[in-house]
């Protein structure tokens, strides 16, 4: 009798463990799940802060572009004035100022892509898309660099002008009265050195614009191949 007690006190003993060795599997397995439904959740989110995030680059792009495009016009407009022989330099230096001279660094917004870097959460992205993200922002971070180079260049240039010939209401307004002041202003030797700062100050200022211009077009198709691949994912 006691064996047969033994007996059912060892099976039901088996029982037990074996049934909170299930208990504990399936605890963890739900923790898992849970887990890894949380893990989507963040997935998800970043999703679609990187979609919103594209969204506003291309809004900026597009508005950037079109400032620059109204930039080029006037700019083509000026070029057209050498086609015409014997111009007086004063002439030329009148028509410079119908050029746009205002400076605008490439500046994204967007920072989902830096937060996904900063905060480690980069891992939870598939690596074809996550190499995409950090070699678009890298040229992001590029195309921001060569603008502001080129553009403070440029404002060099337009220093250096306005410290010969002084604020343009100085020039052609203020001074009218003033013969002696308006002799060595508009001198010859003046405005010739006067309109190589300003052409090279233009120049650079073109080259930003043109340079952004370009990248801007890289950028956009670098976005829409990653978009294509994020809906993909928010599809399944």
């Amino acid at each position: 009798m006691e064996k047969n007690k033994i007996g059912k006190y060892l099976k039901y003993a088996i029982g037990e463990i074996i049934l909170v060795v299930i208990g504990i599997l399936i605890a963890l397995q739900l923790n898992n799940l849970n887990d890894e439904r949380k893990t989507e959740n963040l997935r998800q989110v970043y999703y679609k802060q990187l979609l919103q995030d594209f969204d506003n680059d291309k809004a900026y792009i597009k508005e950037h572009s079109s400032r620059i495009d109204s930039n080029m016009v006037k700019f083509r407009a000026f070029k057209e004035i050498y086609n015409q022989p014997n111009l007086p330099i004063n002439k030329i230096i009148s028509k410079v100022r119908n050029l746009a001279w205002p400076l605008y660094n490439v500046q994204f917004k967007s920072n989902t892509i830096n937060t996904l870097q900063n905060t480690g959460d980069i891992k939870l992205i598939p690596p074809t898309i996550r190499e995409q993200l950090i070699s678009l922002e890298k040229y992001k971070e590029q195309t921001e660099k060569v603008s502001k180079y080129n553009n403070d260049k440029s404002g060099e240039g337009t220093s250096a002008a306005a410290n010969k010939l002084g604020s343009e209401e100085f020039a052609f307004k203020n001074i009218q009265n003033q013969p002696k002041l308006l002799e060595y202003v508009f001198e010859e030797k003046n405005l010739i050195e006067l309109l190589i700062k300003l052409e090279f100050s233009q120049y650079m200022k073109v080259e930003s614009e043109q340079g952004s211009l370009k990248r801007f077009k890289n950028i956009l198709s670098n976005m829409e191949e990653i978009e294509i691949l994020i809906n993909k994912e928010l599809k399944k």
